[in-house]
């Protein structure tokens, strides 16, 4: 079985038992010829480099400047491949409020098609413009994973080589729009319903534009614990009781649908990165993480932060007394530092071990 170093044995040991261990009863590794990644924020290398935001030292949703940031930079660089680049970057903001518009641009090359606030489906995503409010200003592209898939075929022939990794990670957008939606008065069965219905998307654009198009090896992952995160867990009284019972139920709702449409096969890998993030908050010691509740980054620096978001986060606008060498495991009140995405970057890889697949 393959190894890797990560600084503390200990801590590979946590990442090995909590990807359910692993044997030499493996089939020899393929040789990856490239990574391709489809989704969110959680996997967007640069979709938003442009502009304002590239002026700001941003572009990636965590402490940027520290580059690999990204998991999927992480695991490129364990691949021995080529650091992953945005396959179209672009801004559609307010100039008024100091954003520039930014035209959609497809760059040759690139394969990481995951961009901040896409959804599995709907092209009006978390940041977009057509939500409103401070999202105006900014103005996130948010193209749904089905179009970053089709966008790939389009420029790819038709099809997969066979020989690609290829990462799916999705679904948390739809969480949030849904529980939104719930807080304005849609009753919860139906945001259930809603983020089903995604995960059921998700799986089926998997199987029919993916491996029916010669993918060979996908690593599917689930959403993270929301409630987990300072943007639940900051609340107070029944705030925090209502929207951690509701993002408890709409994560595992989306959760449990892709993984019954989708489960374990030939050529897919579920990694489950729910359970990884719940534990790292429960037992954060294990981790090597010295915080779990708070962010990293100053939320209302540089100004104009619009979102109150790490997409503009880096060494400068840090929260006061954190150092970007910190174990902090949340650069906003969502998305991990780039420790956080060391961790599970790790965790990814395990699995693929495990599968025989790295």
């Amino acid at each position: 079985m393959r190894q890797f170093k990560f600084g503390s044995t200990v801590l590979m040991a946590v990442i090995l038992a909590g990807c359910g261990g692993g044997g030499s009863d493996v089939p020899a590794k393929p040789k990856l010829s490239s990574q391709v990644s489809f989704g969110d924020s959680l996997s967007d290398v640069g979709s938003y480099k442009v502009g304002t935001v590239a002026l700001l030292g941003g572009g990636q949703f965590t402490i940027n400047g520290t580059a690999p940031e990204n998991w999927t930079e992480l695991t490129a660089v364990k691949f021995g491949l080529a650091a992953p680049c945005a396959a179209m970057t672009g801004l559609d903001g307010d100039p008024l409020q100091g954003f520039s518009v930014m035209p959609p641009t497809t760059h040759a090359g690139c394969t990481g098609y995951a961009q901040g606030g896409a959804r599995v489906t709907n092209p009006v995503g978390v940041g977009n413009k057509l939500t409103g409010g401070a999202n105006v200003t900014l103005g996130m592209l948010t193209i749904p994973v089905v179009t970053q898939i089709q966008n790939f075929l389009t420029g790819n022939g038709g099809s997969f080589k066979g020989d690609e990794i290829v990462f799916v990670m999705a679904g948390a957008n739809d969480v949030f729009m849904q529980a939104a939606l719930v807080g304005g008065g849609l009753a919860p069965a139906s945001g259930v319903a809603a983020v089903q219905t995604a995960a059921s998307e998700l799986a089926a654009a998997v199987k029919t534009q993916i491996i029916a198009k010669g993918a060979k090896y996908v690593v599917v992952v689930n959403v993270p614990d929301i409630a987990s995160t300072p943007q639940v867990t900051l609340l107070t009284g029944a705030a925090l009781t209502q929207t951690t019972s509701l993002m408890n139920t709409l994560v595992s709702a989306f959760n449990a649908q892709l993984k019954a449409d989708l489960p374990d096969s030939a050529n897919v890998l579920n990694v489950d990165a729910y359970s990884a993030s719940k534990d790292e908050v429960a037992n954060p010691g294990k981790y090597n993480l010295t915080n779990v509740t708070g962010t990293a980054c100053n939320l209302t620096q540089p100004s104009p932060n619009p979102l109150g978001s790490s997409l503009v986060c880096n060494a400068t606008n840090l929260t006061t007394g954190v150092l970007s060498a910190d174990h902090y495991l949340f650069a906003d009140k969502v998305h991990p530092t780039p420790y956080g995405h060391s961790l599970f970057s790790l965790y990814v890889l395990q699995a693929m071990t495990n599968k025989g697949w790295y």
